[in-house]
């Protein structure tokens, strides 16, 4: 290959000169974006996008913001909203920790309750959060009535006897529940009794356990009676389910020997369904 000499040099003698190439020209920046679609076009479709998704999240607000209180995510719980919606759980479980919510959600419904005095153990676990006494509901206690419950818990049941009970032994039952028949609520002791460890939700009678149920036309269904064939177990199976809904804590014959009796439904910070 022939060196290639700038205009300032000279070639030896005999040697023919070779010229640089010229310089190629500069391409002019491109006025197309990433996708390729010319620069303006690109644009537009974003801005379309965005007020698109603009008007799509106002609209969900507004539809939102139309809804009954009991309904709206930031809306407070309204125990007489008939069914169970999305945010029905949520609104329940942000009563455990504001009493005068609570108890205004309470004043709200059909429930007649009394205000319950403070707790009379010495053990500082035992305490209750806003305690009421249930004088009536949706559905009747056997007695001895539940002694005292916490807010919340009487805040769920209120709504689970109406949603969740009811249909459930109309369905498989055919007659509607009169009775909860039950072991109570308030106990001041640790789970399953121990000598240590967790203190139990009914330590803050934030649970109640439940054995069965009085129909209308007379019958009596038992917890006991969940591995029984026919409509008896499929109603305790639909409650149990149910219960998952509303309750944090529902504890059934699936989860240990311990409650092949009864149904544990509680308020508290663990979420289980067993």
């Amino acid at each position: 290959m022939k060196p290639v000499y700038g205009p300032f040099q000279r070639p030896p003698k005999g040697e023919v000169p070779r010229t640089p190439p010229p310089a190629r020209p500069k391409r002019k920046p491109s006025r197309r974006g990433p996708t390729g679609w010319p620069m303006w076009a690109e644009i537009t479709a974003r801005a379309g996008i965005l007020l698109i998704g603009a008007f799509g999240v106002g609209a969900v607000l507004q539809y939102i913001d139309a809804q009954p209180e009991g309904r709206k995510p930031w809306g407070q719980a309204d125990l007489e909203e008939p069914g169970i919606h999305l945010f029905t759980s949520a609104h329940l479980r942000a009563l455990r920790g504001n009493a005068d919510a609570c108890l205004a959600a309470l004043d709200g419904s059909d429930m007649q309750f009394t205000r319950a005095g403070p707790p009379t153990a010495s053990t500082p676990a035992c305490h209750w959060q806003a305690g009421v006494r249930i004088e009536q509901s949706n559905v009747g206690y056997a007695s001895p009535a539940p002694d005292v419950a916490s807010c919340a818990l009487a805040a769920a049941l209120y709504v689970w006897e109406r949603e969740i009970l009811q249909p459930a032994a109309q369905d498989h039952l055919g007659s509607e529940v009169t009775e909860i028949l039950h072991y109570g609520t308030f106990s001041c002791r640790r789970v399953n009794g121990a000598q240590s460890g967790s203190w139990s939700e009914h330590a803050g009678a934030n649970a109640i356990d439940v054995s069965g149920f009085r129909l209308a036309d007379g019958r009596v269904v038992q917890v006991t009676d969940w591995d029984e064939d026919g409509a008896a177990s499929a109603f305790l199976r639909e409650v149990r389910d149910g219960s998952c809904q509303l309750f944090t804590g529902v504890l059934g014959p699936d989860y240990n020997a311990a409650h092949h009796d009864h149904f544990h439904l509680d308020m508290g910070s663990w979420q289980m369904c067993r």
